[in-house]
Formats: structure tokens, C-alpha cells, sequence
């Protein structure tokens, strides 16, 4: 019902707009069959291509970008703490990456339009609704990441007001308010570079400054906040709230972390948590199931004395039967063995893209290739979670970078799947081949 209506909304805006020229268009005309937050991405990667010439067609793109980001799964940003591979909690990581929530893309759309309309930048940040961070404990493995907002923030602060208006004071007191928000651990580091960034006198800072410092002091933080927040402030290193953060660094309980990790067809899996250990994780390659995978997939690898492909030893008729039956196990596991279809999910693509990497060039990696998209492009997740679900497509991505061949292959495989976001990632890449996000290529 989500994607429907957005898919409405979407037309309406759509249907208003003039014709973009190609091959934007064709663009344009695939985002509005995909899921919201795709589509908001695809819209402003148009713009952030820089070679849209018409500033009312970018102006119409963002504004569309922003209201259909309103509807994205995730409404938030959150990031993982370290040691949380191979868990459930580390692939949520992986898709939080992306800056598919709701308040990173309109925080990414209000920069967006702050260079072609700084008036219309303002009227559109003042939509957002101010993140509501809910406490965490040290169960959790994941903390908020607000820092988008911030820097849209910033922006707003030293591009949005008229001389008229800063003459008044009106953006200090702009900050002032947004300032008296804040209100978890995870809202104090992004406010930093705000304060320091401001257009305003060293006396409007000192207030600035001392407000922060009050909010600093008033915080009554969770636990896994303030222990995520410790590291962020102190690399700050900022003079005016050295005192402040000295007296905050007494206040919190701090967590601690969980370094367990697996691989599938690499490591021993199920590395088991210490009685105590927080936060609470769900680790992948626990079933039955998963362990036959992994020790026959180790299998698999032993083709030389370090376990690297060998393709001597991998044409020899035994490998050839080994991988037959590996795959026929494979095709074999189904959801139902998982704890959840997520878990399944990000398993079964770990195993595909490790064998990716382990079966030569050939017709066979070709067939493989092509039911790993297959797979990718029918999964259940695609419904219940698209941008965890993306996990998957983007990991196969970037395994198969800088292999002209094989990426080739791919993204034919996702114009011809039928799925929406699938066959929009081929055309971007395709077509804005240098508008890449960030994400793309920085990701960890």
C-alpha cells in the first residue's frame, strides 16, 4: 500500500512536469516505478550529475526527490558499532550506509536547492520534522547518525537568510531554537561544526558556544549513546567545550562491545559471545544448514595449499563434482531453515558472491551470475525491506568492480529482471557514469 500510493503521488508530480531531456528521462521514468527512497536517489543523483541545464527542471526534481523521500522505510540514519560482522545488526549497518532514510535524503535535497533557491532550501528544511531519537541501551548495536540534517543545517544557517533578516539577528536566533532541540548524545558532535561554521560575530558565537556547553549539561544521556558520542567529541577537540565535555564524560555508564565475528567459506563460523558480552547480536551461520554450507564450501577453496583459486585443480573432474553438488545444496536452502527470511537473505548472497570470487570465467560463473540475480530480484526482503534488501545487489556491485566483462553481464541481468530498482541501477550506472554517490565508492 506504501509503494502505491507514493507511486501516485509520484505520477501527479510527474505528470506536471515538463519533459526532461534523455537521458534523463528514461531515468526519471524508472525512479517512479521504484520503491520511494530509490526513486528520491535516482531523482537527485539527475541533479547532482551537473549536466542538467534547466534550473526549473531541477528545482521540480528536487522538490519531488524531497516528498517522496517522506515515505523511505527507514526514517533515520543509524551506524554500527564495531565488531557486529556477520550479524544482523551489521548488515541494518550496511544498508544504513546508503543515506536511504527519510531524514538524510530531504536533508540531502534541502543542500541540493540551497544553490538554485536559497528561499525555497529554507521552506523546505523547515518541513522536516526535528528527529526524535529514542533512548538506547548497550543491548543495541546500532546509534543514530543525524549528521545530514545538520549539515542542511548548516547551510540554511549561512546561505538562507537576506542581509535584512541577519541585520535582525534572525538567523542566530534561527540556531538558537534548533540548538534547544537537541535533546541525545547523538545530536551534540553534529552540532559543532554548525556553531563554528556561522556566519555570525564572536559574540553571537560565545552565545552559541554557551548554549551548546548548557545543552552539554543538561544532556541525560542513554547508555549506548553517550559511549557512542565519547569518541566523536573528544577527535572535535574543541577549546570552548573542553570544561563541558570533562564534566559530561563523568555522567554516562559506558558500554562495552562484542568482537565476534564469521565469514561464510572463509572463517570458522559461530563464534560464540562471552556471557556478558553486549550488545546483543544475532550472528549469522548458526543452523544446521549454514555449517553443512560452510564445511562444504571450505571444501571448495582447498584447491591449493592456502585455499586460493586454482584453476588447474578447479577443472579437475573432482572440484567439477564438488561444485555441482555445493550448488544443488545451495538451491536446496530455502528461508524456512533461517531464523528470519532477512537472515536467509544476507547468508545466501554471502555464498553467492563468495563464489563469484571462487568460480573461473567461464559458462559456469556465467549461470552462476545469472541466478544470483535472479535470486536477488525475486527475494521476499525486496517487499519487506528494500534498502536492506539493496545489500545484496550493491555487495555483488563491488565485488565485480573494475571487471568490464562480468559487471557488463550484471547489469544486463538487471535490465532483464524485472525488477524496479534493479533495472534503475543499470541505467545509472549506464548513464551518470561519474554521478556516482559518495557511498559507492567510500563504503567500508
Amino acid at each position: 500500500m506504501r509503494f502505491v500510493l507514493v507511486l501516485l503521488a509520484a505520477a501527479l508530480l510527474h505528470a506536471e512536469a515538463p519533459q526532461l531531456p534523455e537521458p534523463y528521462q528514461t531515468i526519471a521514468g524508472l525512479a517512479y516505478g521504484a520503491p520511494p527512497e530509490f526513486a528520491a536517489d535516482a531523482l537527485l543523483r539527475i541533479v547532482e550529475y551537473g549536466r542538467l541545464a534547466d534550473k526549473a527542471q531541477k528545482r521540480d526534481l528536487i522538490e519531488q526527490a524531497f516528498r517522496l523521500a517522506g515515505s523511505a522505510k527507514f526514517p533515520v540514519r543509524m551506524t554500527g558499532i564495531p565488531g557486529i560482522a556477520d550479524t544482523r545488526s551489521g548488515s541494518l549497518n550496511q544498508a544504513y550506509a546508503f543515506g536511504l532514510d527519510a531524514l538524510s535524503l530531504q536533508s540531502r535535497a534541502v543542500r541540493d536547492m540551497l544553490p538554485l533557491d536559497t528561499a525555497k532550501g529554507r521552506e523546505l528544511f523547515l518541513e522536516i520534522a526535528p528527529p526524535t531519537l529514542a533512548p538506547l541501551s548497550c543491548d543495541d548495536a546500532l546509534v543514530y547518525d543525524v549528521s545530514a540534517y545538520y549539515e542542511a543545517l548548516e547551510g540554511v544557517v549561512n546561505l538562507a537568510f537576506t542581509p535584512k533578516e541577519r541585520a535582525k539577528q534572525d538567523h542566530l536566533s534561527f540556531l538558537l531554537d534548533y540548538l534547544g532541540q537537541a535533546a541525545s548524545p547523538a545530536q551534540i558532535a553534529p552540532l559543532v561544526p554548525v556553531v563554528e561554521s556561522a556566519g555570525v560575530t564572536q559574540a553571537q558565537r560565545e552565545v552559541l558556544w554557551a548554549k551548546l556547553n548548557g545543552l552539554l549539561g543538561g544532556l541525560q544521556p542513554d547508555d549506548r549513546s553517550f559511549t557512542a558520542s565519547l569518541p566523536a567529541l573528544s577527535a572535535l577537540n574543541v577549546p570552548e567545550m573542553q570544561s563541558a565535555f570533562a564534566a559530561y564524560k563523568q555522567r554516562g555508564h559506558v558500554c562495552a562491545h562484542d568482537s565476534g565475528v564469521s565469514q561464510p567459506l572463509s572463517k570458522k563460523p559461530g563464534q560464540q559471545d562471552s556471557a556478558d558480552a553486549t550488545p546483543k547480536l544475532d550472528h549469522y551461520w548458526q543452523s544446521s544448514a549454514t555449517q553443512q554450507l560452510f564445511q562444504a564450501g571450505q571444501k571448495l577453496r582447498l584447491t591449493s595449499q592456502k585455499g586460493l583459486r586454482n584453476e588447474a585443480n578447479q577443472s579437475s573432474p573432482d572440484w567439477q563434482q564438488q561444485l555441482t553438488d555445493y550448488l544443488a545444496q545451495l538451491a536446496g536452502w530455502t528461508s524456512g531453515l533461517e531464523n528470519s527470511e532477512a537472515d536467509f537473505f544476507h547468508e545466501k548472497c554471502d555464498v553467492y558472491q563468495s563464489l563469484v570470487e571462487l568460480v573461473p570465467a567461464g559458462p559456469q560463473q556465467e549461470q552462476l551470475l545469472s541466478d544470483y540475480v535472479s535470486f536477488l530480484a525475486n527475494s521476499n526482503l525486496y517487499q519487506d525491506s528494500p534498502v536492506e534488501w539493496f545489500v545484496g545487489p550493491q555487495g555483488l556491485m563491488e565485488r565485480l568492480q573494475g571487471n568490464g566483462h562480468e559487471i557488463r553481464q550484471v547489469f544486463d541481468a538487471f535490465l532483464a529482471s524485472g525488477n524496479p530498482v534493479l533495472a534503475l541501477e543499470a541505467r545509472l550506472h549506464q548513464f551518470l557514469p561519474t554521478g556516482t554517490p559518495e557511498w559507492f565508492t567510500s563504503r567500508r
